[in-house]
């Protein structure tokens, strides 16, 4: 019940209108400008059904994985969950919050509950406006829409996982740091590392990169790997061009060469390209749950122990 109490304030926090207005500003305005750019390039009414399905629905997949369920979705856990200990700190409101009759671990599980749900409700409705909005903008044909409708439940699913881990980041980061600001710029760095600059840094390795097992502890690998296991349960599985894109940003496909995307022989597109089975999807979604785990852990451990005055 106390828990609870926490948990229901902190979500009537979290709902307030500037902050969700904000936040859904954000969320649908890349998949308006990206539709807008994407239909006035590719010449959809031209293609076949069967492209346009795969070109559309294969948009949307790249665009959730890197926008509506990717770099708003940490900044958010970033903002929310990295002022759980540091900014109540900074308010001066921490020592009443302690000197209540609740657990600490009570604190911190019932804010951590009130961000997943704030969060993949907010994703969820994202989801469904860009959707409705990619529909719109490039006047798809209803089977393509409802394709894309199928695939809501997984990237939801993954939204969850996604709101989990970095919200166990930022809520460990918020347990150490006694500064909102440095908890969030840390969130910030990690996440510009994550999207973008292993990215770079598995480039410039070359050889390096797997001949030293890097690849094994590429994190932002084993999050795109992740991805796969909740976008291939529903059974879908990418155009080509779209897995070359996804292994440029992640690395779990062989796209280091463009030239890869299409096969001269049949003077067409691969079926699949190869994928980079360093770990099995299932496999990396038990590494990210683990440091889920032990971020979690250290965060309860580490406020247990705070002294506050």
């Amino acid at each position: 019940m106390r828990m609870n109490a926490i948990m229901i304030k902190t979500l009537k926090d979290m709902f307030s209108f500037k902050r969700t207005l904000f936040f859904m500003i954000g969320m649908v305005i890349v998949p308006l400008i990206g539709a807008g750019i994407f239909s006035e390039n590719a010449s959809i009414s031209s293609m076949t059904l069967a492209m346009q399905d795969q070109m559309v629905v294969g948009f949307f997949i790249v665009l959730s994985f890197m926008w509506m369920v990717g770099i708003p979705l940490v900044f958010l856990a970033g903002v929310t969950c990295g002022g759980f200990v540091s900014k109540e700190g900074e308010d001066g409101t921490l020592l009443l919050l302690v000197s209540k009759p609740i657990r600490r671990y009570e604190i911190i599980a019932g804010k951590f509950l009130a961000f997943i749900l704030n969060s993949v409700l907010l994703v969820i409705t994202a989801l469904l406006l860009s959707a409705l909005i990619i529909s719109s903008v490039m006047a798809i044909d209803a089977y393509i829409f409802n394709n894309i409708l199928g695939l809501i439940a997984p990237l939801f699913l993954y939204a969850i996982f996604v709101s989990v881990i970095f919200g166990a980041i930022a809520t460990a980061l918020s347990s150490l740091y006694n500064s909102v600001t440095k908890t969030q710029m840390t969130i910030a760095a990690i996440t510009i590392l994550m999207f973008f600059g292993l990215m770079i840094l598995r480039g410039w390795l070359g050889n390096i990169y797997e001949g030293y097992g890097i690849n094994y502890m590429d994190v932002n690998y084993h999050l795109g790997n992740s991805f796969l296991f909740f976008l291939e349960s529903s059974g879908y599985r990418m155009a080509p061009i779209y897995q070359g894109i996804m292994g440029m940003f992640t690395g779990t496909y062989d796209a280091a060469d463009i030239s890869k995307l299409f096969d001269m022989d049949i003077g067409a597109l691969p079926p699949a390209l190869v994928a980079k089975d360093y770990t099995t999807p299932v496999q990396s979604v038990l590494i990210w749950a683990g440091i889920a785990a032990l971020l979690m852990a250290l965060a309860v451990l580490k406020f247990e122990k705070k002294e506050i005055s």
